[in-house]
């Protein structure tokens, strides 16, 4: 009797010991797969962020501010479709404004600066709310939130 008490015992013993390391084995790959999901969403935040900073600098010609202004329209109507925080929104010389007339605005033969620098609140039209952020350029999901683009050869001598 003392030793089949005993071996319940040791059986017992080993059942919560596997129970624990399941356990175990659960929470870290509910742990691992969360922090990869973080990953992914950075990953997608920059693979869409370069795709408009290829556009982005000093001296671009009216012709790439078009097709900037034309990769950002399609990018909002996918956005607001999926129900994504990844709406664009557009400062040209310092003014909120709709890319079909930025497009409208910009002169072949003219250089525009163009950048991701945000210096303003900007309204978003489906609350109708002034947004104003910490890094007002991107959302906190690293998503680009606004581009600028100026008249002129540099951004800082378009302002003055």
């Amino acid at each position: 009797m003392e030793n089949a008490s005993k071996a319940l015992i040791i059986a017992g013993a080993i059942l919560i010991s596997i129970l624990l390391i399941g356990l175990g084995v659960y929470v870290y790959q509910t742990a691992s797969s969360a922090t990869s999901t973080v990953d992914l969403s950075s990953q997608a935040a920059q693979a869409q962020n370069n795709q408009f900073r290829s556009y982005f600098g000093e001296r671009v010609q009216a012709a790439q501010v078009k097709n900037l202004m034309n990769a950002i329209r399609s990018n909002n109507i996918t956005g607001e479709t999926a129900a994504e925080q990844k709406t664009i929104y557009v400062l040209y010389n310092g003014n909120q404004s709709t890319t079909t007339a930025i497009s409208q605005a910009v002169k072949p033969g003219k250089t525009y600066w163009v950048d991701a620098e945000n210096e303003t609140a900007i309204s978003d039209e489906r609350t109708e709310e002034s947004i104003t952020l910490s890094s007002p350029a991107y959302y906190q999901t690293g998503y680009l939130r606004v581009i600028s683009v100026w008249e002129g050869s540099h951004g800082t001598a378009a302002k003055k």
